[in-house]
């Protein structure tokens, strides 16, 4: 690593067929008042749509910008891990192709987002990632349900954990990166694989979050994103317990097996309640302005009895 690599961060935008979302997406890292030195990656996975690929040549035009290209699609995860192996930082951060860093200067009097990521990162070696919460835009605005921080013993009972992660990119290279297997939930799974191999070797697995919310996830009405894919919850919970089962198995103090862990994971997996819970826990008026947007209410089959 070069003296320049040193204490500086790359932002990975894997993208297929994105679109001028693609556009936002980059402008939103360009446009960030960053201190440090930075680069943003561009995994182009194999998109073929006019508009991407114009939108591609536009972003590489752009100061900082690189284009790693994909021969053809070979899926989300492929794209990001080429893109963190062509990274030329000490510390990376993923960003999809149709998302967003904040630029609301109100959000950034105290600096940017990955400048403080990774100045927490630096200044202790106990910190496994750092993230942020994540703000919706698109079909819906608001807070993403699961806005509160992130904690290992969470993490290892599968709670949810948001693409903002920034970390160490030796760590996310020792680690195995994103498993290509895990369909979807791969932003947990990414996190496991983190925590999971510096448990191995001893360290510490802190997790801080400055709360923001300084990463802006685009909600669509009609798409085909993976995460709206119909695919068996069990099954990728079960290859990141198997592949990790050393992790759970101490994190849960358990002593059985990959398949009885996974399916246990999945019982105990928070509900919309528990994660508004933990928001209130961490900031009781966000929590009731996403009450009150998503117009929550308690029901119970016992309302009948008129219990007070």
């Amino acid at each position: 690593m070069t003296i320049a690599d040193s204490g500086g961060i790359s932002f990975v935008v894997p993208c297929h067929n994105a679109g001028d979302y693609l556009i936002e997406a980059v402008k939103s890292v360009v446009e960030q008042p960053l201190r440090r030195p930075h680069e943003v990656v561009i995994v182009d996975d194999g998109s073929d749509d006019d508009t991407t690929l114009k939108a591609i040549d536009t972003c590489a035009d752009l100061p900082g910008v690189r284009v790693v290209r994909l021969e053809q699609r070979q899926g989300h995860h492929v794209a990001r891990n080429a893109g963190v192996a062509a990274a030329r930082m000490e510390y990376v951060m993923q960003v999809d192709a149709d998302d967003r860093l904040a630029t609301d200067p109100h959000l950034l009097t105290e600096g940017s987002y990955p400048d403080r990521a990774v100045e927490t990162l630096e200044s202790d070696a106990d910190t496994a990632f750092v993230h942020t919460m994540s703000w919706m835009i698109g079909a819906f605005e608001g807070f993403t349900i699961s806005s509160y921080p992130c904690r290992e013993d969470l993490v290892a009972r599968k709670h949810h954990v948001p693409t903002s992660i920034v970390c160490r990119r030796a760590d996310a290279l020792e680690c195995g990166l994103y498993d290509p297997k895990v369909l979807k939930w791969g932003d947990w799974a990414f996190a496991v694989n983190l925590l999971a191999s510096r448990y191995r070797r001893g360290a510490g697995n802190n997790i801080h979050c400055v709360a923001g919310p300084f990463y802006e996830y685009r909600v669509h009405s009609r798409c085909d994103r993976v995460s709206d894919a119909e695919i068996s919850e069990l099954d990728m919970t079960l290859l990141v317990v198997e592949k990790n089962l050393d992790f759970f198995q101490d994190r849960l103090d358990r002593r059985d097996g990959a398949a009885e862990i996974a399916l246990d994971l999945l019982g105990q997996k928070p509900t919309r309640l528990d994660d508004l819970l933990h928001m209130a826990k961490f900031d009781l008026h966000q929590a009731q302005i996403v009450a009150e947007q998503r117009e929550f209410s308690l029901s119970s089959p016992y309302e009948t009895l008129r219990i007070p």
